[in-house]
C-alpha cells in the first residue's frame, strides 16, 4: 500500500499529541520513592549490556514518528542534516565526519584499513575487544598492555610497546569494562608523543557520563589541531538509542578517506532523524546524564558501605571485585532474575554491572549483599 506522509498522518495527529504529552508529562518509574520491592520477581533485570534503562529523547521519538510515512524512500536530506548537526556540535568540517550504524563500524573499518601482516596495534587488557579482534583477524598483531593496579591505562607502558611496525593505538576512554578514565592532560601529552604516522583511536562511547563530560575530557581538540587522532561516538549510551544504530567517527579528511573503502553503510532514515533530533534536545541529554551519575553514585556508595572494592566508575557501569569466579557470580545473580556482564579476562573474579534504573539498582544492591554474605565475602549483618 502506497501513501503520502500527509495521508498517513491524517487523523493521527491528536493521537500523536496525546502520546507526546504522556511521554513528557507522565510520572517516570525511576523517580525517587517509586520503588517496587518485588521488582526482581518481574525481571529479568538486564544490567549486562550497558544499555540505557532511562529511555531516550521525546523529541527524537516525535521526529521518527513524523518520518514513518517516508521510509519507502532512501535517506537523502536526512543524512545531510545529520552530518550538519554533527559538524555544528563538534565544530569540525563535514569532511572530518563519517556516519555509521552505531560506533562499532568505525572500529571495524579502522581494523580493516590499518591491519596487515607485519603491522601491530597497541591496546590494553582487560579492554574492549571489537577493534583488536578484527585487527588480528585481518592479519595484524595485537599488543595488549596490562592496566595499572588501579585498573587504568598505563600510558608509559603503551608508549614503550610502540615500534617501527606500529600503525595504531586504541584507547577506550572511559575504558570498558573497568570504567576508568585517562587524565585529559596526560592523554593529550601522550598523543603528541606518539609518532605522527601512527593513528591514535580514542573511543569516547561513554565519555559524556564521566566527571566533567565531553567539555573536560574529549580529545576533539586534538583532531581540530591536526593531530593523527580518530574519535568515535555513539547514540547507544547516554542518548538511549541502542536499538536504532547511529554513530560516527571524527578525524582528518585523510583518515576518513582511508576508512571510506570499508564503509559498511550509514544509519537508516529513522535513526538519522532520531539522532539529529536527540542532539538538539539538550534538556533530555542533561536529564539522562544526571540520572546516570546519581544512580551510579548510589551504587558506589552502597559498595563503599559494604567495603567492596570497585574500579573508578566513569561510564555507564561499575566494575566490581566480588572475589567470586565471574561465571558463578553470573549464575547466582541469574537465579535471582538479574543479568550481569560477561567475563573479562584476566580479571575473572570481577563483575561488570551496568547502570539500570534506581529501582533496578536498589534490587541489585539488595541481592548483591545477600549473595556476597552467603558466599562468605561479607560479614553477616
Amino acid at each position: 500500500m502506497s501513501f503520502k506522509t500527509t495521508e498517513f498522518f491524517a487523523g493521527r495527529l491528536p493521537r500523536l499529541a496525546t502520546l507526546f504529552a504522556m511521554v513528557t508529562a507522565a510520572p517516570v518509574a525511576w523517580s525517587q520513592h517509586e520503588f517496587d520491592d518485588a521488582a526482581d520477581d518481574q525481571g529479568p533485570i538486564r544490567i549486562s549490556g550497558n544499555e540505557n534503562a532511562f529511555g531516550y529523547s521525546p523529541a527524537a521519538m516525535m521526529a521518527m514518528m513524523e518520518a514513518l510515512g517516508d521510509i519507502n524512500r532512501y535517506a537523502r536530506d536526512e543524512a545531510t542534516a545529520f552530518v550538519q548537526a554533527i559538524s555544528s556540535f563538534e565544530r569540525v568540517p563535514a569532511s572530518h565526519i563519517i556516519t555509521t550504524a552505531g560506533s562499532g563500524p568505525v572500529l571495524l573499518m579502522t581494523a580493516l584499513a590499518y591491519a596487515e601482516p607485519g603491522k601491530n596495534m597497541i591496546t590494553v587488557t582487560p579492554g574492549y575487544l571489537q577493534l583488536s579482534s578484527a585487527f588480528e583477524r585481518a592479519g595484524g598483531e595485537v599488543r595488549s598492555i596490562p592496566l595499572t593496579a588501579d585498573l587504568a591505562h598505563d600510558l608509559d607502558a603503551m608508549k614503550a610497546a610502540i615500534d617501527e611496525n606500529t600503525v595504531l593505538v586504541y584507547i577506550c576512554n572511559p575504558n570498558n569494562p573497568t570504567g576508568t578514565i585517562v587524565n585529559p592532560d596526560e592523554l593529550r601529552a601522550f598523543i603528541r608523543s606518539v609518532p605522527s604516522n601512527i593513528l591514535v583511536f580514542v573511543d569516547e562511547a561513554y565519555l559524556e557520563l564521566a566527571d566533567g563530560g565531553l567539555e573536560a575530557n574529549s580529545m576533539i581538540n586534538m583532531v581540530r589541531q591536526g593531530n593523527n587522532v580518530l574519535i568515535s561516538r555513539t547514540f547507544s549510551k547516554v542518548y538511549g538509542m541502542a536499538g536504532l544504530r547511529a554513530g560516527y567517527g571524527i578525524a582528518s579528511p585523510e583518515v576518513i578517506a582511508r576508512l571510506r573503502p570499508f564503509h559498511m553503510g550509514g544509519p537508516n532514515l529513522l535513526a538519522l532523524v532520531g539522532a539529529t533530533a536527540a542532539m538538539q534536545d539538550e534538556a533530555s541529554f542533561a536529564e539522562n546524564v544526571e540520572r546516570y551519575r546519581s544512580t551510579r553514585q548510589m551504587v558506589t556508595e552502597a559498595l563503599d558501605g559494604m567495603g567492596v572494592k570497585y574500579a573508578d566508575a566513569q561510564g555507564s557501569f561499575v566494575f566490581i571485585h566480588t572475589g567470586i569466579p565471574v561465571e558463578r557470580f553470573q549464575s547466582l545473580m541469574e537465579e535471582r532474575n538479574i543479568l550481569v556482564g560477561r567475563p573479562f579476562p584476566p580479571k575473572l573474579d570481577w563483575a561488570r554491572v551496568s547502570i539500570g534504573t534506581e529501582e533496578e539498582m536498589m534490587t541489585f544492591i539488595r541481592v548483591f549483599r545477600e549473595i556476597m554474605t552467603a558466599e562468605g565475602r561479607l560479614a553477616s549483618r
